[in-house]
C-alpha cells in the first residue's frame, strides 16, 4: 500500500471563506435581529468579514498541525521528530520521502525479527545511497537483498555498506546467510504521438515529457510496473485529445529484485485534432 494512495485524512477540515463568513453573519443576525444595516458596507460586516478571514486562517493552521503529526505528510523537522518515535534517525542529506519510506520499514520490522520487513529496514538504513530494497528467500536459511542504488551514486560502495550493515550480529539472524545484490534495471525509452486539443498551446508536450519524467522517477521502486497503459494515462492530460503510444511495444514488468529506469522521453507533436 502506498501512502500516496490513502484518501484524505477526515481530521482535515475542507476550509472555505465564504461559508465562515456566512456562519458568522447569521450568528449575528441570531443574537441582533432589531439590527437591519447589515449591508456590505457596514462597520459590522467589515468586522465581520476580518473575523472570518482570520477563523479561516487558524483552521488551515490546524489543519496543518494535524498533517504534521501523520507519516504521509510530516517534512522536515516534524518528519524528524515522527521518525524519532520509530527509533528512526535522517541519515545525511536523506530526503523526506525517503525517511518516510524507512520509517514504514522499521515499524513492519518489529513485528517479525529475521523477517524481510527487518532487513529491508537495516539496508535503506545503511547509505543514503538506497533507494529502494527487495528481500526475498530462494531457499531455507538464505535471504537475498536486490537493492536499488540512485541514480548518481557509488554503486559499488552503496553494496559494500549494505554487505556490512546487515552481517552486523546484532541485525543478522544467526541462521541466516545474507547475500547482498545489484538491483537489475530494465531500460526503458517512451515515444509517443499526442494531438493537442484546439487552444493547447505546443509547449504543453514539452511539460508533458518533465512530468512524465518526474512521475517514473517517483514510483520506480522494486517490483513497481511500467504498463502501457499506465504510460498511456499519463500522456492524457488535459488539453490533449489522442495519444498513439509507439514504444514501448509491451510492458515493463518487474520482479521483486527489477527495476524501471527511464532511457529517454520522446513526444511528438502530431498538431490539433478535434
Amino acid at each position: 500500500m502506498s501512502l500516496q494512495d490513502l484518501p484524505e485524512p477526515a481530521v482535515i477540515e475542507p476550509l472555505g471563506y465564504e461559508p465562515i463568513l456566512a456562519a458568522l453573519v447569521a450568528a449575528f443576525r441570531q443574537r441582533y435581529p432589531e439590527y437591519s444595516a447589515l449591508v456590505e458596507s457596514d462597520p459590522a460586516i467589515k468586522l465581520l468579514e476580518v473575523a472570518a478571514y482570520r477563523e479561516m486562517i487558524l483552521r488551515q493552521r490546524i489543519n496543518e498541525a494535524a498533517k504534521s503529526q501523520l507519516l504521509a505528510f510530516a517534512a522536515g523537522a516534524d518528519l524528524d521528530h515522527l521518525a524519532a518515535f520509530y527509533g528512526v534517525e535522517r541519515l545525511p542529506e536523506e530526503q523526506d520521502e525517503a525517511l518516510r519510506q524507512r520509517c514504514r520499514a522499521r515499524i513492519q520490522g518489529f513485528a517479525n525479527a529475521g523477517g524481510a520487513a527487518h532487513y529491508r529496514y537495516w539496508a535503506l538504513s545503511a547509505s543514503p545511497g538506497v533507494q529502494d530494497v527487495g528481500v526475498v528467500s530462494p531457499m531455507p536459511g538464505l535471504v537475498r537483498v536486490a537493492v536499488l542504488v540512485r541514480e548518481g551514486a557509488d554503486a559499488q560502495a552503496v553494496l559494500e555498506a549494505v554487505s556490512a550493515q546487515l552481517a552486523r550480529e546484532d541485525v543478522r539472524v544467526l541462521t541466516d546467510t545474507v547475500e547482498v545484490v545489484d538491483a537489475q534495471i530494465k531500460r526503458v525509452t517512451v515515444r509517443a504521438t499526442l494531438w493537442r486539443l484546439p487552444g493547447t498551446l505546443p509547449q504543453a508536450i514539452g511539460a508533458i515529457a518533465e512530468q512524465l519524467r518526474a512521475t517514473i522517477r517517483q514510483r520506480a521502486r522494486l517490483g513497481w510496473d511500467a504498463t502501457r497503459s499506465w504510460l498511456m494515462a499519463q500522456l492524457h492530460q488535459p488539453g490533449i485529445h489522442r495519444v498513439e503510444l509507439i514504444a514501448p511495444a509491451e510492458d515493463a514488468r518487474c520482479a521483486a529484485h527489477e527495476a524501471v529506469r527511464l532511457e529517454e522521453v520522446e513526444l511528438i507533436d502530431g498538431g490539433v485534432d478535434e
